[in-house]
């Protein structure tokens, strides 16, 4: 006999069971246990009783996380793969939501996905996959889903309003009069959508645009994107697009995101506070040791850290300047910046790399505002020396070269020092391998390279979603290496 018995119409004497053909460790069971092990009264409070009964929220998240993990974001996508795919029928229990209630939910439920993301974090704690001792600090851009051409400004805005028709609402009131009277003759049988398309269509965009520009004017902007208001011009791999900025805390010893958050910041500039005190109010731990890039070295920042008795490296500048500095090869352009000049605390002097010494010229601090709106304050050092050779190659200021010297300068200086040391170097070179795995993984392998959703508060659950995700599949390989079948086993005991 050649071949193996084929008849697709063999009734079965017993109906096969859908489990049984989904693999033991297949990431498919994994989101399966996870969802059903996380607390979602949150979401579940949001349904009433009365109306049409809905789709169950844990079906409704398995099938989201499972279609992330997969690539899949478009919710007509997730639909058809419900209508053909086993291992929705698995998670779906053989229900079949359309693309219109997938969408609905991603969109009604992104404030409740944070705090998911934070219980599936804390099952990481729980399996022991985090030990707290050194995390690493960075942020991805990632395109939003809008256009660069639809950016706005207030010039802009004035123009188009201004070239619209003016009497649009009068007729528009017109309209409604006629409507009015055709109830009386005709009964109620028009809806009032028999306006002429191209009139609703202008009201509509005069109605759109004067919603631009109050966004505009509340939020203090210059320019704003007309299809989503929160988008910001950012620089992504030397390409200037509408975006937003992913931040992510990752732990060291299995790269698990223990925080996260998408913000409309095109820099990284205090993002250290925030993500560190989620930490602590999530955990009730702290890390011993913080890793981060240049991005993340403000005053603030390093006072925090410090505070916090954290063990921080953070660069004050570009790795292959500070290697340049190691290895004595700065480029002469380089060796005049502030940080080549030494510090004298015993006679409260700055000496510039040519042995001069610039004096303090300000009894009091000068305060200066930064972008959090904390003041910050400096004292002034100024060179008198006007025969310097070197003077040209230093500044081109008429009054001589000035040097500010901040109240947080120790921190920076110590920071910095610290940097260039043989340990603080080899320790700081660990940042690569913690945390930027994580937003490849995210970007290329999970494939969010464009959010879908629109707005920040959207756009934050959509990254919630994937930052699950990414922990979801490490709690898979966890479990497959030591040999794990049943995740709800192991969390009931």
């Amino acid at each position: 006999m050649k071949f193996k018995e084929y008849n697709q119409e063999q009734p079965w004497l017993i109906p096969p069971d859908i489990e049984d053909d989904i693999p033991p460790h297949d990431l498919c069971r994994v989101v399966n246990d996870i969802v059903d092990a996380i607390d979602i009264i949150s979401i579940e409070m949001k349904y009433k009783e009365e109306g049409n009964t809905a789709y169950h929220p844990r079906m409704m998240l398995k099938s989201l996380y499972y279609s992330y993990s997969q690539r899949i974001f478009s919710s007509r996508k997730i639909a058809k793969e419900h209508e053909r795919n086993i291992f929705y029928w698995y998670l779906s229990g053989k229900q079949r939501p359309d693309f219109r209630t997938i969408s609905l939910f991603r969109s009604k439920h992104a404030s409740e996905l944070k705090q998911l993301f934070i219980q599936v974090t804390k099952l990481c704690v729980e399996l022991g996959m985090v030990d707290f001792t050194t995390v690493a600090i960075d942020g991805t851009k990632v395109h939003a889903n809008a256009s660069r051409d639809k950016f706005r400004d207030d010039a802009w805005i004035e123009h188009e309003l201004s070239t619209m028709s003016n009497g649009i609402d009068d007729a528009f009131e017109e309209a409604d009069r006629i409507d009015r009277q055709e109830d009386e003759l005709f009964g109620k049988e028009k809806r009032g959508d028999e306006i002429p398309k191209d009139l609703a269509d202008e009201k509509t965009r005069r109605r759109k645009i004067k919603e631009l520009q109050k966004e505009l004017k509340d939020k203090k902007l210059k320019r704003i994107n007309e299809t989503d208001f929160d988008a910001k011009i950012m620089k992504s791999q030397g390409a200037y697009l509408p975006a937003y900025n992913c931040q992510a805390l990752v732990d060291d010893k299995n790269q698990i995101i223990l925080s996260a958050e998408v913000t409309d910041s095109p820099n990284d500039w205090y993002q250290i506070k925030p993500r560190v005190e989620e930490i602590k109010r999530e955990f009730s731990r702290k890390p011993e040791i913080l890793l981060a890039d240049t991005g993340y070295c403000d005053g603030p920042s390093l006072e925090y850290l410090h505070d916090e008795d954290i063990d921080g490296y953070i660069p004050d500048k570009m790795s292959k300047k500070i290697k340049a500095e190691i290895e004595n090869k700065l480029p002469e352009e380089q060796k005049y910046k502030k940080d080549q000049f030494t510090y004298d605390e015993g006679k409260d002097v700055y000496v510039c790399p040519e042995g001069t010494e610039l004096a303090r010229t300000s009894r009091i601090m000068t305060k200066a505002a930064r972008i959090n709106n904390d003041n910050s304050k400096f004292h002034t050092y100024r060179c008198f020396n006007k025969t310097c050779p070197k003077s040209t190659q230093c500044h081109n200021a008429k009054a001589g070269r000035r040097i500010y010297r901040f109240d947080d300068q120790g921190l920076r200086d110590a920071m910095a020092e610290k940097i260039r040391s043989d340990y603080g170097w080899r320790r700081y070179k660990n940042r690569m391998k913690i945390v930027e795995p994580v937003f490849a993984n995210i970007k290329y392998n999970l494939g969010l390279s464009r959010f879908s959703l629109r707005g920040i508060s959207k756009v934050n659950g959509e990254f919630f979603i994937v930052a699950c995700i990414h922990n979801i599949k490490k709690i898979g390989k966890h479990l497959q290496k030591n040999n794990i079948v049943n995740l709800k086993t192991v969390l009931q005991n």
